[in-house]
């Protein structure tokens, strides 16, 4: 089995603004791996309030691939990866699942879970994001956006009740509420959800910040609930601490660490009775169809980094009618755009 590995930074067209700060893009190392002619793509993308990094991620899959380790992957020993932090995890164990199914001529959602199709009769509902904007920039933004079920609007801001006043003239779509922990008190989010309304509202996800599970306790008790977390739900220790304080969770790879482990904790979630959001950290288009291919365990989709960044190195996820659709159906559904990654090649 040959490793290679390629930093990259994804732009976003437009700076992209969350409670966590304004960004131009987001630094990713993609990963490949071969074997006997089969090839598995991977990305691990690393927005600035991670702990891990692009070079310490490098640096741990630069030591995994000339490590004994990769030899023992080759016989699907995906736990041997278990050392490694979340991103270069989730990287590496969607590379080889990638690789996987398409050695056995299948995609990954049918080798993973045994579903193609959803496996309700309502499929799971798509989002787009509008970030932070100036009000004047609001409109375009919105028209740049294809159609999709939800529109996702992030708070956080010190005009937050502007900008809902501004999405709900400009745009009929049902509203998704994220503050990313940009919130101090229930006040805040009360006057924002009454903005809203009940019948456009869809969800608020993660309020408060993620250590004051008492302040979500207290919401859901004023009556709010659809109230998912995002920060506060890492793993399925904090899924364990947290299930009382949100009606559902917000799984994204680079926080659970692999396709494996998303599955565990949407398990998890629905023995408690929890909603399910499948989400990302604006990965490209190999990323969110990675997360994507488990459409069929989830509620909602937000899986719109391909939409929202301007190169991205990676092709075949396509939203059709609001509907997330693979252009391609074996492994991922998605391929490389050639000669735009800088492959550096490992192991034997």
């Amino acid at each position: 089995m040959r490793l290679a590995l390629a930093p990259y930074r994804l732009y976003f067209k437009h700076p992209f603004g969350t409670a966590h700060g304004l960004r131009d893009g987001t630094d990713s190392v993609f990963v490949r791996i071969e074997h006997n002619g089969f090839v598995g793509y991977g990305e691990a993308t690393l927005p600035p309030y991670l702990d891990e990094t692009q070079q310490s991620v490098l640096e741990e899959l630069r030591t995994m691939g000339l490590d004994e380790q990769l030899r023992l992957l080759e016989g699907g020993a995906v736990d041997v990866l278990n050392s490694l932090s979340q991103p270069a995890r989730a990287a590496l164990t969607t590379a080889y699942y990638d690789l996987m199914s398409r050695q056995r001529t299948t995609s990954v959602s049918m080798l993973l879970t045994g579903h193609v199709k959803q496996q309700r009769p309502d499929r799971a509902l798509t989002m787009m994001t509008l970030g932070h904007s100036a009000l004047k920039d609001i409109p375009t933004k919105l028209k740049e956006l294809p159609a999709s079920d939800i529109l996702k609007v992030k708070l956080g801001s010190d005009h937050d009740i502007a900008t809902l006043r501004a999405v709900l003239c400009a745009d009929q779509r049902p509203l998704f509420l994220d503050a990313n922990q940009g919130w101090t008190t229930i006040a805040e989010a009360m006057t924002a959800l009454e903005v809203v309304g009940q019948t456009r509202l869809v969800g608020l996800e993660q309020p408060f910040a993620k250590e004051r599970l008492d302040l979500h306790r207290e919401l859901r008790q004023q009556g709010v609930d659809r109230l998912y977390g995002d920060e506060s739900v890492q793993n399925a220790t904090d899924l364990e601490r947290a299930a009382d304080a949100f009606t559902g969770i917000n799984v994204k790879l680079m926080k659970c660490g692999g396709l494996d482990r998303a599955l565990e904790l949407i398990g998890r979630a629905r023995e408690l009775g929890m909603s399910v959001m499948l989400g990302s950290m604006s990965e490209s288009s190999l990323g969110c169809a990675a997360m994507a291919q488990l459409a069929a365990t989830a509620d909602l989709l937000d899986l719109d980094g391909p939409w929202l960044i301007a190169n991205d190195p990676f092709t075949g996820l396509a939203m059709v009618a609001g509907e997330l659709a693979f252009e391609h159906p074996l492994g991922i559904g998605v391929r490389p755009v050639e000669a735009v990654l800088q492959w550096s090649i490992l192991g034997a």
